[in-house]
């Protein structure tokens, strides 16, 4: 019976392990013999000529000889010298060549530089043909050597694997490098691959700008915390804030300095074509670039609605205004609920802007007439009778709905008619609109002082899909906001129109907002804003100016005439009619007062309470803790993301812990990015894991 015998598969190429061949013969120095030669010849010529004269060249013969000796013996010496500094290159190479003994034949220097020894510029190379030459390791190994021993970097010209030969050459020489350049090199090698390929390019100012790294280490790369990490390690341990492009295929890196972000960027718009349905699927109205300089946009057709949130002094108006400005040039219809009464007092002529609503009782009347528009679209749609692309876009802007509420509800009580609701209706108004509204070509634009659990809890957040921050963000607001205690909590509190929103991957990114002057706030010497607004303006206007025709006063039918004001279903069903700037004359904020306020006759000792501000003061995310538990101490392992961190307790420095991972370096240690509460600038914190730390937990909402 035959016996098989099991073949093992042939084994992956390798190159052949370096073997010990002793040293190289001893040099030779050559020249001597051709000197002596030629001196001889001139003794032999003089000694014939002494005893026969023939020639009275003698001198000259003299002259000739010694200077063929001199040369001879000087082409010796050099050729001397530069075997003394080939053969410990050679000695380096010739184990991987497959020699069997020592030999200068097998590595051949053909063309040296200039100089008295000079550098062997190129070198031919043959080896044995037993040798695995695609072995990429073996000519890396050569390279190697030849690098080492002769001082220089090498390349290779042609390799020649038919006839076992291999040239190379002086590599071009380089840039020299400097501090920084060979810093940065160590930092990334240390950090990433010791073994990998790195090169960096410096700025005009000789600062290193951006390094490109080719690594061997592509499974630990595939971990997203540790790609974060190793962000942060390098933005630390180097000049500048940096962020990493990672090519996880190509097992490639590129960082580059983060650019900076401006602190202010005009909103400009481009002639605008006619509103067709088309072009309002696709329009989309910009928020801001980010630090790529990439414009943030908001798409109504995609997120119907915006929420934007922002304290004062924030840069929230000046987004509203650019929001405004931009739908008006694309010829939309905008209404606006001015909750501040003050805030679009300069956009009321404005073109495009249809009605603005500064009074409460106004207010009230243009939200009922939006839930109308909107219920009227419906019907149209339900009977066939229209098609959504038969409607123009409607822009419903509501300024300070905290504001507006707090007022329905004290106004309210002075108009509420016998047997209605508790509530104002209107009240009830804005989750309808918000969730059926898009379906009718209306969008809402929301804007609030801070982070409300009413407007960012369950449906309405999924509503308001598109979403800006202005300013610091307390943790709480920003776990509301963005789902996260660290997100734009250490906004810079310097920067007006800094601000987060989300890109078109649903992931917040910080912007800073297209700024638009507001024209109620300009004087004769700003004519830099005034042309900026002059380009803005609508050239005609598509939708006239309308206006809340206030209802007449009712005599009451018990006989004495007296006149009852309109009540809240009066005031929710006014007439909406075209602009008479006579009639709005007579009913300018402030000269109406409530049905159920009595005038008071003067008289002494009469005490004025202030009236309380409807809006509650603006709160530092940050100051004295606030949003965050008194100080705790504790291990390091016991960081969460979003707590806030004494950094530096000499210097009172606090952040707000954005990660937590094992160090790169080091496994016993913990690396803690974190974002410097006052300044917003990135940080890194490499501690033990069991270190004692000082830390602040954000409070529940």
């Amino acid at each position: 019976m035959a016996t098989r015998v099991a073949q093992r598969p042939p084994a992956r190429p390798t190159a052949p392990a370096a073997v010990s061949l002793g040293v190289l013969p001893r040099r030779q120095l050559t020249g001597i013999i051709p000197a002596l030669l030629c001196i001889a010849f001139a003794t032999a010529v003089t000694g014939l000529n002494a005893v026969r004269p023939f020639t009275d060249l003698v001198p000259v013969v003299w002259i000739v000889a010694v200077a063929l000796a001199v040369g001879a013996i000087a082409s010796g010496v050099r050729a001397f010298q530069r075997q003394g500094r080939m053969d410990p290159a050679i000695e380096a190479v010739l184990p991987h060549l497959g020699a069997a003994q020592p030999t200068r034949a097998l590595v051949e220097p053909v063309k040296w530089t200039k100089g008295w020894v000079g550098l062997p510029a190129r070198i031919k190379i043959r080896y044995a043909s037993h040798v695995v030459d695609d072995d990429p390791r073996f000519v890396d190994q050569i390279i190697a050597g030849l690098t080492r021993r002769l001082g220089a970097e090498y390349r290779v010209r042609k390799h020649n694997s038919r006839r076992c030969v291999l040239i190379v050459e002086l590599a071009p020489a380089s840039d020299p490098v400097s501090r920084e350049q060979q810093r940065a090199i160590e930092v990334v090698k240390q950090v990433i691959d010791p073994t990998a390929s790195v090169s960096v390019t410096s700025a005009e100012d000789a600062s290193v700008s951006k390094i490109e790294v080719k690594h061997n280490v592509g499974p630990k790369m595939a971990i997203a915390a540790r790609r974060s990490q190793i962000e942060k390690v390098v933005s630390s341990m180097l000049p500048g804030r940096w962020r990493a492009h990672w090519d996880l295929e190509g097992d490639k890196i590129r960082f580059e300095v983060r650019p900076t972000m401006p602190d202010m960027v005009l909103h400009e718009v481009e002639p605008a074509a006619a509103l067709t349905h088309s072009a309002y699927k696709s329009f989309r109205i910009p928020i801001g670039p980010d630090e790529d300089g990439q414009i943030q946009s908001w798409h109504p057709a995609v997120s119907p609605h915006c929420l934007v949130i922002g304290g004062t002094g924030s840069g929230k108006t000046s987004f509203q205004h650019t929001v405004l400005t931009h739908l008006t040039h694309a010829h939309w219809r905008v209404w606006v609920l001015d909750g501040k009464r003050i805030e679009f007092a300069g956009f009321r002529d404005w073109p495009n802007v249809e009605l603005v609503g500064a009074r409460v009782e106004h207010q009230v009347r243009m939200l009922h007439a939006a839930h109308e528009l909107m219920e009227e679209r419906y019907s149209q749609l339900e009977n066939g009778t229209a098609r959504l692309e038969d409607f123009d876009p409607l822009a419903l802007i509501i300024d300070e709905y905290a504001t507006f509420k707090a007022r329905v509800q004290r106004w309210y009580k002075t108009v509420k008619p016998k047997g209605a609701p508790a509530q104002a209706p209107v009240l009830d108004l804005l989750s309808d609109l918000a969730r059926l509204a898009r379906s009718a070509k209306i969008h809402i634009l929301l804007g609030l002082q801070r982070p409300d659990v009413e407007f960012l809890g369950g449906e309405m957040r999924d509503n308001f899909g598109a979403r800006v921050s202005f300013g610091r963000l307390s943790p709480q607001g920003a776990n509301m906001m963005w789902d996260s205690f660290a997100v734009g909590v250490a906004i810079p509190r310097n920067k007006r129109g800094r601000g987060i929103t989300l890109n078109a991957e649903s992931l917040p990114v910080e912007i800073q907002a297209f700024y638009t002057p507001d024209p109620a706030k300009l004087d004769s010497s700003d004519k830099a804003d005034w042309d900026h607004l002059a380009a803005l303006r609508p050239a005609t206007a598509d939708y006239e100016r309308m206006m809340v025709r206030d209802p007449e006063p009712e005599l009451t039918d018990d006989g004495e005439g007296e006149e009852v004001e309109p009540d809240y279903f009066q005031w929710s069903t006014a007439e909406i009619v075209e602009w008479d700037p006579a009639a709005a004359s007579k009913t300018q904020p402030g000269t109406l007062r409530p049905a159920n306020v009595t005038p008071l006759d003067p008289r002494e000792r009469v005490r004025f309470v202030p009236d309380v501000d409807d809006e509650a003061p603006d709160v530092d995310a940050a100051a004295d803790g606030d949003g965050y538990s008194e100080s705790l101490e504790g291990p390091a392992v016991e960081l969460e993301v979003g707590d806030l961190l004494l950094v530096d307790a000499t210097l009172g420095l606090w952040g707000v812990v954005e990660g937590v991972e094992p160090d790169v370096v080091d496994d016993e240690y913990l690396a803690i990015e974190y974002r410097d509460i006052d300044s917003g600038e990135d940080g890194l914190l490499t501690v033990f894991d069991n270190s004692v730390i000082s830390y602040r937990r954000p409070e529940a909402a």
